[in-house]
Protein backbone atom coordinates (compact mmCIF):
# COMPACT_ATOMS: atom_id res chain seq x y z
CA UNK A 1 0.00 0.00 0.00
CA UNK A 2 1.42 3.38 -1.08
CA UNK A 3 1.42 6.25 1.36
CA UNK A 4 1.86 9.98 0.75
CA UNK A 5 5.40 9.61 2.14
CA UNK A 6 6.17 6.82 -0.36
CA UNK A 7 4.78 8.94 -3.22
CA UNK A 8 6.99 11.85 -2.18
CA UNK A 9 10.06 9.61 -1.94
CA UNK A 10 9.28 8.12 -5.37
CA UNK A 11 8.83 11.59 -6.84
CA UNK A 12 12.20 12.71 -5.48
CA UNK A 13 14.00 9.60 -6.77
CA UNK A 14 12.39 9.88 -10.22
CA UNK A 15 14.00 13.31 -10.47
CA UNK A 16 17.42 12.09 -9.36
CA UNK A 17 17.23 13.02 -5.67
CA UNK A 18 17.25 10.73 -2.68
CA UNK A 19 15.01 10.82 0.35
CA UNK A 20 17.46 11.84 3.06
CA UNK A 21 16.44 11.42 6.70
CA UNK A 22 16.18 15.23 7.03
CA UNK A 23 13.94 15.53 3.96
CA UNK A 24 11.79 12.68 5.18
CA UNK A 25 11.40 14.33 8.57
CA UNK A 26 10.63 17.72 7.02
CA UNK A 27 7.95 16.23 4.78
CA UNK A 28 6.54 14.30 7.72
CA UNK A 29 6.35 17.46 9.84
CA UNK A 30 4.75 19.43 7.02
CA UNK A 31 2.34 16.64 6.11
CA UNK A 32 1.37 16.04 9.73
CA UNK A 33 0.59 19.68 10.45
CA UNK A 34 -2.91 21.08 10.05
CA UNK A 35 -1.44 24.51 9.30
CA UNK A 36 1.42 26.04 7.36
CA UNK A 37 4.84 26.04 9.01
CA UNK A 38 7.57 28.66 8.79
CA UNK A 39 11.14 27.61 8.08
CA UNK A 40 12.02 28.43 11.70
CA UNK A 41 9.24 26.21 13.08
CA UNK A 42 10.34 23.47 10.74
CA UNK A 43 13.95 23.88 11.87
CA UNK A 44 12.85 23.53 15.51
CA UNK A 45 11.00 20.31 14.65
CA UNK A 46 13.96 18.87 12.74
CA UNK A 47 16.36 19.77 15.56
CA UNK A 48 14.30 17.73 18.02
CA UNK A 49 15.46 14.65 16.11
CA UNK A 50 18.71 15.96 14.59
CA UNK A 51 19.98 18.57 17.10
CA UNK A 52 23.06 19.47 15.06
CA UNK A 53 21.33 20.06 11.74
CA UNK A 54 22.36 23.34 10.15
CA UNK A 55 19.72 25.95 9.37
CA UNK A 56 20.92 26.03 5.75
CA UNK A 57 19.98 22.34 5.34
CA UNK A 58 16.35 23.17 6.10
CA UNK A 59 16.33 26.21 3.80
CA UNK A 60 18.02 24.36 0.91
CA UNK A 61 15.60 21.45 1.25
CA UNK A 62 12.59 23.78 1.39
CA UNK A 63 13.84 25.48 -1.77
CA UNK A 64 14.31 22.12 -3.52
CA UNK A 65 10.98 20.66 -2.38
CA UNK A 66 9.18 23.84 -3.45
CA UNK A 67 10.95 23.88 -6.81
CA UNK A 68 9.93 20.24 -7.38
CA UNK A 69 6.30 21.06 -6.53
CA UNK A 70 6.19 18.76 -3.50
CA UNK A 71 5.84 21.66 -1.07
CA UNK A 72 3.87 24.89 -1.52
CA UNK A 73 4.80 28.20 0.04
CA UNK A 74 2.69 31.26 0.69
CA UNK A 75 3.25 34.70 2.18
CA UNK A 76 0.45 35.50 4.62
CA UNK A 77 1.77 39.02 5.15
CA UNK A 78 3.23 38.28 8.57
CA UNK A 79 6.85 38.82 7.61
CA UNK A 80 7.71 35.22 6.75
CA UNK A 81 6.94 32.63 4.11
CA UNK A 82 5.11 29.52 5.32
CA UNK A 83 5.08 26.02 3.83
CA UNK A 84 2.87 22.96 3.51
CA UNK A 85 2.98 19.69 1.58
CA UNK A 86 1.36 20.30 -1.81
CA UNK A 87 -2.18 19.03 -1.44
CA UNK A 88 -4.91 18.13 -3.89
CA UNK A 89 -7.22 19.72 -4.60
CA UNK A 90 -5.05 22.81 -4.80
CA UNK A 91 -6.21 25.77 -2.75
CA UNK A 92 -5.62 29.44 -2.04
CA UNK A 93 -6.29 31.64 0.99
CA UNK A 94 -8.35 34.68 1.87
CA UNK A 95 -6.66 36.45 4.79
CA UNK A 96 -8.35 39.11 6.90
CA UNK A 97 -5.91 42.00 7.27
CA UNK A 98 -7.55 42.94 10.55
CA UNK A 99 -8.02 39.72 12.60
CA UNK A 100 -5.81 37.42 10.43
CA UNK A 101 -8.64 34.88 10.01
CA UNK A 102 -7.81 32.68 7.01
CA UNK A 103 -10.26 30.96 4.69
CA UNK A 104 -9.12 28.26 2.25
CA UNK A 105 -10.68 28.48 -1.21
CA UNK A 106 -10.52 26.13 -4.18
CA UNK A 107 -8.12 27.06 -6.98
CA UNK A 108 -10.98 26.79 -9.50
CA UNK A 109 -12.13 30.18 -8.20
CA UNK A 110 -9.30 31.77 -10.20
CA UNK A 111 -9.63 29.74 -13.41
CA UNK A 112 -11.48 32.51 -15.25
CA UNK A 113 -8.96 35.13 -14.09
CA UNK A 114 -6.09 32.96 -15.31
CA UNK A 115 -7.82 32.55 -18.67
CA UNK A 116 -8.43 36.29 -19.02
CA UNK A 117 -4.82 37.11 -18.14
CA UNK A 118 -3.67 34.68 -20.80
CA UNK A 119 -6.21 35.69 -23.47
CA UNK A 120 -6.11 39.47 -23.03
CA UNK A 121 -2.56 40.11 -21.87
CA UNK A 122 -0.72 37.02 -23.16
CA UNK A 123 0.48 36.57 -19.60
CA UNK A 124 0.69 33.26 -17.77
CA UNK A 125 0.32 33.98 -14.07
CA UNK A 126 1.98 31.85 -11.39
CA UNK A 127 -1.07 31.11 -9.31
CA UNK A 128 0.28 28.18 -7.37
CA UNK A 129 -0.59 29.22 -3.85
CA UNK A 130 -2.05 32.67 -3.30
CA UNK A 131 -3.04 34.69 -0.29
CA UNK A 132 -5.51 37.51 -0.97
CA UNK A 133 -5.94 40.14 1.72
CA UNK A 134 -9.11 41.96 2.68
CA UNK A 135 -11.67 42.06 5.46
CA UNK A 136 -13.62 39.03 6.68
CA UNK A 137 -17.36 39.28 7.26
CA UNK A 138 -16.99 39.66 11.04
CA UNK A 139 -14.52 42.55 10.69
CA UNK A 140 -16.69 44.22 8.05
CA UNK A 141 -19.68 44.01 10.40
CA UNK A 142 -17.61 45.35 13.30
CA UNK A 143 -16.31 48.26 11.18
CA UNK A 144 -19.83 49.15 10.02
CA UNK A 145 -21.10 49.10 13.60
CA UNK A 146 -18.27 51.37 14.73
CA UNK A 147 -18.95 53.79 11.88
CA UNK A 148 -22.59 53.90 12.95
CA UNK A 149 -21.56 54.96 16.46
CA UNK A 150 -18.90 57.44 15.34
CA UNK A 151 -20.16 59.26 12.26
CA UNK A 152 -17.52 61.07 10.23
CA UNK A 153 -18.39 64.59 9.08
CA UNK A 154 -18.40 65.11 5.32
Amino acid sequence: MKTKQTDLADSLMERGYRMTPQRELMLSLLGGSDKHLSADKLLMGVRKVYPRVNKSVVYRNLELLTELGLVSCVDFGNGRVEYEVHRHPHHHHLVCRNCRHTIMINSDTFAELQKQLSDHYHFIADMDHLALFGLCHACQTKAQAQQGHHPHPL
